[in-house]
């Protein structure tokens, strides 16, 4: 998707979270085939147009929940991903899947589904571009507290080195919408 789309998608959002009437067509020419597309990739062909459909429906009925700030085509595409989770989780339970290795009559195993180790390295690598944007100390803080270690420091200064780190980290996730 261009940056014209996308900018137009956003703008076309923020009119339908305002209750703008006239933007549900728009809209719904934007995302139509790009989330045909998404469910296609994760899904049976004869379950992906009904997914995408119901993705639609909870875009336009969440509309007023969207929050201008952030990036419009990343939200809908989480709705979308809830939905398709959704579907899989229900073909597994009405056991019209065989289950995965790891998995006993239907019930998840303890190892990930591809679809979440995918998800889980895109997450792995945004976040390691995101703590790259930070100041090096930020970054060091932040990884020293997520290996439960501590500089010699008094405790409340470390508390607020991480309170600082992450506050800085969270503000350049928001500004790319967790795409550093």
């Amino acid at each position: 998707m261009d940056r014209a789309t996308l900018s137009e998608l956003q703008r076309l959002m923020e009119r339908l979270a305002d209750g703008d009437r006239a933007a549900f067509h728009p809209v719904f020419a934007v995302l139509w085939p790009l989330l045909r597309r998404f469910a296609a990739r994760h899904l049976r062909p004869e379950e992906a147009e009904e997914t995408a459909q119901e993705t639609l429906v909870k875009i336009f009925l969440r509309a007023g929940e969207f929050d201008a700030s952030r990036s419009a085509l990343a939200w809908a595409l989480g709705i979308a991903a809830f939905e398709i989770r959704t579907v899989r989780r229900r073909r597994l339970r009405r056991r019209e899947e065989s289950p995965r290795e790891g998995e006993l009559e239907g019930i998840p195993g303890a190892g990930p589904t591809p679809e979440e180790e995918a998800m889980a390295r895109d997450m792995e690598r945004m976040l390691q571009e995101a703590l790259g944007a930070l100041r090096p100390e930020d970054a060091e803080t932040l990884r020293l507290y997520a290996r439960g270690r501590r500089p010699a420091v008094a405790a409340a200064t470390f508390r607020k080195r991480i309170e600082r780190a992450m506050a800085r980290l969270r503000g350049i996730w928001r500004t790319t919408d967790g795409r550093p």
